[in-house]
């Protein structure tokens, strides 16, 4: 009996820390993870896309301003994805540097943001050049992932 206790014992701890294992194991990118990117990038791509301060101020933009602002948006996503605390995420890597998250995220966030100036009516009808379609939609993207981010990280 002593020695059938003292199994039933090992075994219990076992599961527990089977149990402990599975709770606490990171889940990978799914497509539930997918729709809420879009929904947050649609989340804040549309109000900025009807803003027209961000109009003037895309419009003003150079093409400078347009590229650096480009590499600092992909930047923070890389220092964020890679180095924060996001204990529900595993890490995915592309090519076995390039975050899976940080793909999707910017991808959706670009492909959201020139899609609201175009279902708005914003691009061809205020917009009217392709260059400031394109300083607009970076402007925008800016926006569209901290929402694709955020309601991501936050499940």
């Amino acid at each position: 009996m002593d020695k059938v206790g003292k199994q039933a014992e090992g075994i219990e701890k076992e599961i527990g820390k089977i149990r402990n294992k599975i709770k606490h194991e990171k889940s990978g990118f799914q497509l539930k993870d997918l729709i809420q990117e879009i929904a947050g990038a649609i989340l804040l791509a549309f109000p900025f896309a009807a803003n027209a301060d961000i109009w003037e101020i895309s419009q003003k933009m150079s093409y400078l301003h347009t590229v650096v602002l480009l590499i600092l948006i992909i930047l923070g996503l890389f220092i964020v994805i890679k180095y924060g605390k996001l204990e529900n995420w595993k890490t995915q890597n592309i090519a076995g540097i390039l975050p899976l998250r940080l793909i999707t995220i910017l991808a959706i966030s670009l492909t959201v943001s020139a899609l609201s100036l175009l279902i708005l009516g914003i691009y061809p009808s205020i917009i009217t050049n392709l260059n400031w379609f394109l300083k607009t939609n970076v402007l925008i993207t800016l926006f569209s992932v901290m929402g694709s981010f955020g309601v991501d990280a936050a499940k």
